[in-house]
């Protein structure tokens, strides 16, 4: 018994290893390229929504600064020197929505 206890336990330690990191690896150069589009496409529709709505609630930033928010928004860096002023709901509503976007990138 001593021995198919230490054989069973060698065998799953071997199985275990040889499964794949992922449940579903990349089936091929298409699926990946697939996937960095995707990404890249969700990382440029985050900078676009931040550069042209940020403007429109700060009326003071440029565009350049709307850009420069979005990024240390996106990086979780958040230097304080660029701030959303206090508003309306609105304006709460959209930056909690756009923080979880920022998240889920």
């Amino acid at each position: 018994n001593d021995e198919n206890a230490s054989s069973s336990k060698s065998s799953r330690k071997q199985r275990r290893w040889e499964m794949p990191l992922t449940s579903k690896p990349f089936q091929g150069v298409e699926e990946l390229q697939s996937t960095v589009e995707h990404c890249l496409l969700a990382l440029a529709t985050y900078f676009a929504i931040g550069t042209c709505v940020f403007p429109l609630l700060e009326p003071s930033w440029t565009y350049i600064d709307a850009l420069y928010f979005s990024m240390t928004t996106l990086t979780t860096v958040a230097y304080g020197d660029v701030v959303v002023s206090n508003g309306g709901t609105f304006r709460k509503l959209f930056l909690m929505s756009f923080n979880v976007y920022a998240v889920c990138i």
